[in-house]
């Protein structure tokens, strides 16, 4: 049996001497690379759950009222929910627009305001009212109406008027004159 000995001469030992720290770079330079995707895919589907998308035939901008009215078969979508109205409309931050120095707010929308055959549904509740307020500040949902109602997992409350405190997940059913409040749970 014969064995054959190589001998490499002085450039490729040059070439394999580069070749090692190529790859190393390349290894540094795909790992940052794949953290930098890492956080921008979390950062995007981050801002696609706070995004709110909507539908309607018209929209109306009143810039120096700070107001946006979406008219007519509105489809309102953020994040798993989904409202319905005859009309939307939203109170943004007036600085959104004018602010000058170009800085950013964090709190662009104040207040979203239903009318309308209002129809708000999540994953497991369906609310249905004439009106609809949620402010932004404070969390705070109100339907209003005859017959305002939620149901969740079979369970039914109507009310004239609902207020929904998201900070501390309170609920409280109003009634008003000969409209009592009226509730169905299932056992």
């Amino acid at each position: 049996m014969k064995i054959l000995h190589f001998r490499f001469g002085q450039r490729f030992r040059w070439i394999n001497a580069l070749q090692i720290p190529i790859i190393v770079a390349a290894v540094i330079w795909t790992l940052q690379i794949a953290a930098a995707n890492e956080r921008t895919d979390q950062t995007v589907k981050n801002s696609e759950t706070k995004k709110i998308r909507i539908t309607a035939d018209k929209l109306i901008v009143r810039v120096d009222a700070a107001e946006i009215d979406f008219i007519g078969n509105v489809k309102a979508m953020q994040a798993g929910a989904v409202l319905t109205a005859d009309r939307l409309k939203i109170f943004y931050n007036p600085d959104t627009v004018n602010n000058k120095d170009g800085a950013s707010k964090t709190e662009t929308i104040r207040k979203i305001m239903a009318s309308g055959r209002v129809k708000i549904e999540t994953e497991n509740i369906l609310a249905e009212a004439d009106t609809a307020e949620y402010t932004i500040k404070s969390a705070v949902l109100v339907l209003t109406g005859e017959p305002s109602r939620v149901t969740r997992d079979g369970h039914l409350i109507t009310g004239p008027k609902f207020t929904l405190q998201q900070s501390n997940g309170t609920i409280t059913v109003e009634s008003r004159g000969e409209s009592r409040v009226k509730a169905i749970f299932q056992p």
